[in-house]
């Protein structure tokens, strides 16, 4: 197995938080997006630091906007310069996200790429120390989708982050189930399943310019 040279034991996991009892719907991409910072700037972006919660109350990623709107991604508005404050962008299949525009774009019609390009994407990322994310059709034929940080790989797998186990999502908690790490093996036979056209290649680096 390969991975990101992560502390497993002093990694920022956390949970995804509930409301009456409920788990919070659609904040994977918020979810990645912390354990991305988490990652890169561990002591700004944690448990007890800028946590998901944190982030979203204060605006950092951008607008907070109920759950039937974030097809708009109005609530990434901020993720391009958020990310270039802190040395780092994002791509999405590819293509440099500089403002919301570009996210927008990239979230409501990504650039197509074949699934075998998507899985080599994602082994050169943890290859090169990187942070990427595979996103995948979870509904609605793949435009519900769901965003996971991949930690690592083996020939059959990927190992990612979650914040919460999706019960739809054929993928195995390595950690006991009472464990708040959601560390989940991920077969790449079910990503290949869970592939289409909206099927999207995350990767957030160092910007070197």
């Amino acid at each position: 197995m390969k991975s990101l040279p992560i502390n497993l034991n002093t990694f920022g996991f956390v949970e995804r938080e509930k409301k009456n009892g409920k788990l919070i719907i659609f904040r994977c991409g918020r979810d990645f997006l912390y354990y991305a910072l988490a990652y890169y700037k561990p002591h700004t972006f944690s448990p007890s630091g800028l946590c998901p919660q944190k982030i979203e109350r204060s605006g950092v990623f951008g607008l907070r906007i109920p759950w039937w709107m974030m097809w708009s991604a109005l609530q990434f508005t901020k993720v391009p310069e958020t990310l270039k404050q802190n040395g780092l962008y994002l791509s999405i299949n590819g293509k440099k996200i500089e403002n919301y525009f570009d996210f927008l774009f990239a979230h409501i019609l990504p650039k197509n790429i074949s699934i075998d390009q998507a899985l080599l994407n994602v082994e050169e990322s943890v290859d090169r120390g990187e942070v990427s994310a595979i996103d995948i059709g979870i509904g609605m034929f793949g435009l519900v989708d769901h965003v996971l940080f991949v930690y690592g790989y083996d020939d059959e797998n990927f190992f990612v982050f979650d914040t919460q186990k999706l019960p739809m999502l054929e993928y195995e908690k390595q950690t006991e189930e009472s464990d708040n790490r959601f560390i989940m093996k991920l077969s790449k036979e079910v990503v290949r399943k869970r592939w289409t056209r909206w099927g999207r290649v995350w990767r957030i680096v160092p910007n070197k310019l």
